[in-house]
């Protein structure tokens, strides 16, 4: 990988200069990650098995060019004609995860705070995507997963019940034709923060979808703020330091709350997203309870 990483720096010594410091940042084992003269990151993707969100991370940062809110990209190459990989060249972003400060702030530093994410969300969304039968999507989703779950064992026969009555509800709550360029992975971990303002990273799990989605993630870290922590900031995370978090983006993204059947539809998305964890662990009840109280929200009188 040293022979790889020295091309990409020749490649770019007008970006770089000749003589680079070059340091590896060890965060996981999808992509290598390179820390050149602390001012860039070099993001090469090893696993050719990730190329297809590599490539929307990159497709991300062209469609957003020009934003405050995300970090500036240099270079991409994802053509493997010098290299046998993607790879994209991006600014190195300075601070710390909101996840290591949120508990230091008061109330009007984190509304302020909410207020920027709000207009960063605006401007990734003002990206519109054509319509597709998103019903459909998340059905399927859910179709499969209720197979393994029935294939598992892993709910009783009255447990079972709330789910399928959960899924009749699919078609009349989830209708779509609000289609945009959405994060899809906002949480905590995923927003930087310097100096009073916020960037945001990680785009490899971007995608077109109804507007709500972006809520998906948020809204779940919001109600259990631990799930997306990291070892080191979970003891930071007090559920009662994000309370308000659903109110400040009422106030300043009300587009994005004034959905009709919103509390149905995430909890539609949570059924999905805590059944798959279930089935992977199925000895945590917790996540059981998860499942079933998403189904019995959506089951619930208007």
């Amino acid at each position: 990988m040293e022979k790889i990483i020295n091309i990409i720096l020749k490649q770019n010594t007008t970006l770089f200069g000749n003589n680079p410091k070059v340091e590896k940042i060890n965060v996981g084992f999808t992509n290598m990650v390179y820390n050149i003269n602390d001012s860039f990151v070099v993001k090469i993707c090893t696993n050719r098995n990730n190329e297809n969100e590599f490539q929307k991370e990159i497709d991300f940062y062209k469609t957003n060019e020009g934003s405050s809110f995300i970090p500036q990209l240099y270079d991409s190459s994802t053509d493997k004609k010098d290299i046998p990989y993607f790879y994209e060249i991006i600014e190195k972003i300075d601070g710390v995860s909101l996840y290591n400060v949120w508990h230091t702030f008061n109330e009007e530093q984190r509304e302020e705070i909410i207020k920027g994410l709000c207009i960063a969300m605006k401007r990734i969304h003002s990206n519109i995507g054509e319509s597709y039968d998103w019903t459909k999507k998340i059905k399927e989703q859910f179709i499969s997963l209720d197979e393994k779950a029935k294939e598992l064992n892993i709910f009783n026969e009255e447990e079972q019940k709330i789910l399928d009555y959960a899924y009749v509800k699919f078609e009349k709550y989830l209708e779509s034709n609000d289609f945009v360029l959405i994060h899809n992975d906002l949480h905590f971990d995923n927003i930087f923060f310097k100096d009073g303002k916020i960037k945001l990273i990680d785009f490899e799990r971007s995608m077109y979808a109804p507007r709500d989605f972006e809520l998906d993630i948020l809204y779940r870290m919001i109600r259990k703020p631990w799930k997306f922590a990291s070892e080191e900031t979970e003891a930071y995370t007090d559920s009662s330091h994000y309370s308000n978090i659903m109110s400040y983006i009422e106030k300043y993204y009300p587009e994005l709350v004034n959905i009709p059947n919103l509390y149905k539809r995430l909890a539609i998305y949570d059924i999905v997203y805590f059944l798959k964890h279930f089935i992977q662990h199925p000895d945590i009840e917790e996540l059981k309870n998860d499942v079933l109280v998403a189904a019995k929200n959506v089951s619930l009188k208007d």
